[in-house]
């Protein structure tokens, strides 16, 4: 089917957060885009809606093989249906992840620049956001491995927030680089959360490579985040997924987001997804 992105759709006065604003100005900040989502989305919504009843949904085996069946058709990566744990969001996921990983004071390793709310997933669970700052070197961003492996030695580190693609640089990190980092944290006993809810915005001929998918390594010690929000544009539904394979850390995600409360999907999330 091809898709129309080239109708405007005004979006003010909708209680849009990104363009409820002043007259004139221009929102770049808000990261949803202004194309409709796809036909088959708003059908089954509209389908859903006729019903007329909205009580509490559950997930469905068909919502776990839907992300299974993407991730295996599109990237390239054999998941496990069990290995997810689902949410209302990627941000709620990682703040819930960040207080169940981590003890106040511990060091929690991002690389900057790099999406601000990070820091507050870091900041209000009483650890200590560690910068890694990423070098900006003729034209590129790259990892500055050395001050990396520098602060995972510390003994108060004990998570990484990965972002992959990065999130604003729009850097795909490539295998060598994913596999040092999984290299890394398996030396000093840290965990990864990688955040992937951009994997599926990326140029044509640009693959983006899921961390899990590098090594054995980095699958064991990852809780990977994704969601169908950046890509269909439905973050208002409030629908995510943690992609975790380690059964003993997927215990702990999935404690981490019901004791939040933020593990319980909408009517309409289930549906969409």
């Amino acid at each position: 089917m091809r898709y129309d992105f080239d109708r405007i759709i005004d979006r003010r006065s909708t209680n849009s957060m990104k363009w409820n604003v002043a007259e004139g100005e221009l929102p770049m900040w808000v990261a949803d885009m202004d194309f409709a989502t796809v036909p088959e989305v708003t059908e089954m919504l509209q389908r859903r809606a006729a019903h007329g009843l909205f009580g509490y949904a559950e997930e469905t085996d068909q919502w776990r093989q839907a992300y299974a069946r993407w991730w295996r058709e599109r990237h390239h990566f054999e998941m496990e249906e069990d290995w997810l744990v689902f949410s209302t969001g990627v941000v709620p996921t990682i703040s819930s992840a960040v207080r169940k990983l981590t003890t106040p004071n511990e060091n929690v390793v991002i690389q900057t620049p790099v999406y601000h709310v990070f820091f507050n997933s870091i900041l209000n669970n009483g650890c200590r956001a560690l910068e890694n700052r990423l070098i900006y070197r003729d034209g590129v961003y790259e990892m500055d491995f050395d001050d990396l492996e520098r602060k995972l030695a510390d003994p108060q580190t004990t998570l990484m927030i990965l972002c992959n693609p990065h999130n604003p640089v729009g850097k795909i990190w490539d295998r060598k680089t994913l596999a040092r980092i999984g290299e890394l944290c398996e030396k000093y006993h840290v965990t990864v959360i990688s955040d992937e809810i951009h994997c599926d915005l990326t140029d044509p001929g640009k693959e983006y490579i899921p961390f899990a998918s590098v090594s054995d390594t980095c699958k064991r010690i990852s809780v990977t985040c994704m969601a169908p929000t950046k890509t269909f544009n439905l973050a208002g539904l409030q629908t995510s997924a943690a992609m975790v394979p380690d059964p003993f850390l997927r215990h702990k995600i999935w404690r981490a987001v019901n004791t939040d409360e933020v593990g319980e999907p909408g009517a309409f999330a289930v549906e969409a997804a």
